[in-house]
């Protein structure tokens, strides 16, 4: 059914930079259970539910549970060469993507750019988009929105 008029159809947009999407940014969001996600202390950190695949928001993303049982919530494809990080392989630090094997930490922070020469410091200048993550009453909730108005 087609919208009738544009108001309704950016009432309902959620992607960012809507209106809707901008009010939804500043809350937290359920985007999984946490039993879903496999992984975590003790049960090692790989497993068939880890990482997985979410759409939140209009957002591609991946979830993941790294080695310290945390989970992590990065844009989906690798900011190296745009490979989808759901293929990534899970480690203790971050998620690694399988292609050239840039690895990320929960924080979007690149922690390892294998082809770079080992004194190199151009890890330091990569940041991919990531979302803060919880997990309370079973679930994992995000934040999508700004920083300095992030609820507690």
């Amino acid at each position: 059914m087609p919208f009738r008029n544009v108001e309704e159809e950016e009432l309902v947009r959620v992607s960012p930079g809507t209106p809707s999407g901008e009010v939804f940014r500043r809350y937290w969001l359920p985007v999984e259970a946490a039993s879903n996600l496999g992984g975590g202390r003790g049960g090692g950190f790989s497993g068939s539910r880890n990482p997985i695949r979410v759409r939140v928001l209009g957002e591609d993303l991946v979830l993941f549970r790294d080695g310290s049982g945390k989970p992590g919530l990065v844009a989906e494809h690798c900011s190296h060469r745009g490979t989808s990080l759901y293929y990534g392989r899970v480690e203790d630090t971050g998620i690694r993507c399988l292609y050239h094997g840039w690895c990320y930490d929960r924080d979007g922070n690149c922690i390892d750019t294998p082809a770079e020469p080992p004194d190199s410091n151009f890890k330091l200048t990569v940041k991919h988009p990531s979302y803060p993550c919880i997990e309370a009453g079973g679930l994992i909730f995000a934040y999508l929105g700004p920083k300095e108005k992030q609820p507690l």
